[in-house]
């Protein structure tokens, strides 16, 4: 008895003890050298985050136009949504873009006219934005027909073209999730689009012609990583069905183009690829010889959602598992350190086995960081907890506390060009 009561002496002097500050050296020879001892070894890493929008729904897609507007997307995979695509007029004010009449479908209406489930918006090199819609309706496992594409519009909000993704590319329940666009490829551009399936899968569209090539479906570089765990805020993370479980089976989802190549990455996983653009758009080549092109430089650390580019060959990854954004150089000039014998600076592409995935910015503000986006100087991001929605959580409990905030912060660098 004596023995268990000292024990509980020593536990109890042992937590009042435990530092709220950091304690002083007791001697310069013998620092306090453990890591978690002081509370500031748990710090915020990188720039400051500047709040810029807040919303009362969690968004996914993001764009910024060059007046600084900001665009947002909030997505119906999970109901309905009054308003599937908004421009931020205030800290906390939004209006319907580009109009309250497309926002949602009327019966009997083409659903190439109108939202059906709009994932994402991105501005492109010629200040032209460009959605990207699932066509998939709430509670619906495929897109209707016509309902799967991607609009162009003026920054006035006057609709340029939409391109169509054919009904025969729905199989395995292609789910249109993200688009870049390289708008100085072949003679009028090229769409690259991530399939977020269960099988997954990456598309590219003509915009010359809108013809649509589907590659890399329910392949290794394409599917999430069977029975896939991951963590948010410290807790593991699986899908439930009320007490059922099962595991979370997004595929392709982030993606950025950057110095020639497509980068994508595998939501429910913690892996990344570059395929070179020229070759994704290859018609004559076969899906065994697309496959052969790709690149693996090797898990990055984190579940990711969203991707984004700079003019200086940065490639930007939004690690939800972290709380952070992450970064690679793709470009060997702006490599400052020596990687396997490589010397910094130089020329030419970086060599995928020699990617260094550093962190830029990681805060407790930044809870499940989504669709990215760079505009003079700054890079925005917004933010939707998407790993303590319903789906998320034990019993479908929705664990998200809004309101839902959309950030900045300074990098000094414009966009991929």
């Amino acid at each position: 008895m004596k023995l268990l009561l000292a024990l509980f002496a020593f536990a109890a002097t042992c937590l009042c003890q435990f530092p709220t500050t950091c304690p002083q050296p007791i001697s310069p020879q013998s620092p306090n050298a453990t890591i978690g001892v002081c509370p500031n070894d748990f710090t915020i890493i990188g720039p400051a985050l500047e709040a810029v929008h807040s919303s009362k729904n969690p968004p996914t897609g993001l764009a910024v136009d060059p007046s600084l507007n900001i665009y947002l997307t909030y997505p119906r995979n999970s109901g309905p949504t009054p308003n599937n695509v908004v421009l931020c007029t205030s800290y906390t004010d939004e209006v319907p873009w580009p109009s309250a009449q497309i926002q949602n479908c009327t019966a009997g209406q083409n659903a190439s006219e109108c939202f059906i489930n709009v994932q994402n918006v991105v501005l492109d090199s010629i200040n032209q934005l460009w959605i990207v819609d699932s066509g998939i309706p709430p509670g619906n496992k495929s897109a209707v027909p016509y309902g799967s594409k991607i609009m162009s519009f003026s920054l006035k909000g006057e609709l340029l073209r939409t391109y169509v993704i054919p009904q025969e590319l729905y199989y395995d329940n292609m789910n249109a999730n993200d688009v870049r666009i390289n708008n100085t490829l072949g003679t009028k551009g090229y769409a690259f689009i991530t399939d977020e399936s269960a099988s997954g899968s990456l598309l590219s569209i003509n915009l010359d012609d809108g013809s649509v090539i589907r590659r890399l479906h329910n392949t290794s570089v394409t599917r999430a990583d069977e029975k896939y765990v991951g963590t948010y805020n410290g807790e593991p993370i699986y899908s439930w069905n009320g007490t059922n479980k099962s595991f979370i089976n997004t595929g392709a989802d982030g993606i950025a183009l950057q110095s020639g190549n497509f980068y994508w990455g595998v939501l429910a996983s913690r892996r990344f690829y570059y395929l070179s653009q020229g070759v994704m758009t290859n018609a004559s080549l076969s899906d065994e010889q697309v496959l052969a092109a790709v690149q693996f430089p090797g898990q990055l650390g984190s579940e990711q959602a969203g991707f984004t580019a700079d003019d200086h060959g940065r490639l930007y990854l939004t690690a939800s598992e972290q709380n952070a954004i992450y970064y690679v150089d793709t470009l060997q000039q702006y490599v400052n350190e020596t990687v396997n014998s490589v010397q910094p600076g130089g020329s030419g592409l970086v060599a995928a086995e020699n990617y260094v995935v550093k962190t830029l910015v990681r805060s407790g503000l930044i809870q499940h960081a989504d669709s990215a986006a760079i505009l003079q100087g700054w890079l925005y991001f917004c933010t939707n907890q998407l790993a303590l929605s319903p789906s998320r959580q034990y019993n479908n409990v929705d664990n998200r506390k809004g309101p839902f905030r959309s950030y900045r912060t300074w990098i000094g660098r414009g966009p991929a060009v």
